[in-house]
C-alpha cells in the first residue's frame, strides 16, 4: 500500500495554484494524500477580497483539499523577508509536508518570485521535495524538467478554475488558454494533457 503524503501547494493569489498545478493536485487528493493551500494574499488588486477568499475555498473544496490558509499579505507588495518567512516557516513545520508546490523563481509577477523565494527560505531545513509550477507571468527561462500527465483530472481542474467568477474577463482564465497550454506540456511526454515544473529539489513525488 503506498503511503499517504502531506502536499502543500503554495500560491501568491487566489487562483495561482489552480492555474499552475490544479491538475496534479486532483490526482494527490484521489490518491487520498492530505493536500493543504497557503495562499499569501487576498488578491484584494484583483476584486474585492472577501469574494476572492470566497473563491478559493470553493475551488480548493471542489479538489479535495484539506483546508486553505490565507497568509494576508499585501496584494502586489509581497516580499521575501523575515515576516514571510516566519509565516511560511511556522505553516512548514506544523504540515511538514513531503512535497510543496510554488511558483517559479523566474516570474515576472513579484509577489510569485517573491513568496517561492520565502518558500525556499523556509524549507531550507526540511526534508521535502520542492517543486516549482508555470503561470501566465512566467518567464521564457522557465525550463521544466519534471511532467505530470493530467489527462484524467483535466476537466475537474476547469472547474475548478471555473469557480473564480471574478476573474472571468482576464484572459489567461479562459478554458482555451488552459486547455492549449495544457495539450502543449502534454506533448513534450506524449499524453493529453500535462503540467510542468521546475524542481529544485526531489526525495520523492
Amino acid at each position: 500500500m503506498t503511503q499517504k503524503k502531506v502536499i502543500l501547494a503554495v500560491g501568491a493569489h487566489p487562483d495561482d495554484i489552480e492555474l499552475g498545478c490544479g491538475g496534479t493536485i486532483i490526482k494527490h487528493t484521489l490518491k487520498d494524500d492530505d493536500v493543504y493551500y497557503a495562499v499569501a494574499t487576498n488578491g484584494e488588486r484583483g476584486g474585492d477580497p472577501e469574494e476572492r477568499i470566497a473563491e478559493a475555498k470553493r475551488a480548493a473544496s471542489l479538489a479535495g483539499v484539506k483546508d486553505v490558509f490565507f497568509l494576508d499579505l499585501p496584494d502586489t507588495f509581497v516580499t521575501h523577508d523575515g515576516n514571510t518567512i516566519q509565516k511560511l516557516d511556522k505553516l512548514i513545520k506544523k504540515l511538514s509536508p513531503n512535497i510543496v508546490y510554488v511558483h517559479s523563481l523566474k516570474d515576472h509577477h513579484q509577489d510569485h518570485s517573491n513568496i517561492a523565494k520565502s518558500v525556499l527560505s523556509a524549507s531550507r531545513n526540511m526534508k521535502n521535495s520542492i517543486l516549482c509550477y508555470e503561470a501566465p507571468s512566467t518567464t521564457l527561462e522557465f525550463i521544466p524538467i519534471a511532467f505530470n500527465n493530467i489527462t484524467e483530472a483535466f476537466n475537474l481542474k476547469i472547474e475548478c478554475i471555473n469557480q473564480f467568477v471574478s476573474q472571468e474577463k482576464k484572459d489567461y482564465v479562459e478554458r482555451q488558454a488552459v486547455m492549449d497550454l495544457a495539450r502543449f506540456r502534454g506533448k513534450m511526454i506524449n499524453v493529453e494533457y500535462a503540467e510542468a515544473f521546475e524542481v529544485v529539489r526531489l526525495i520523492e513525488w
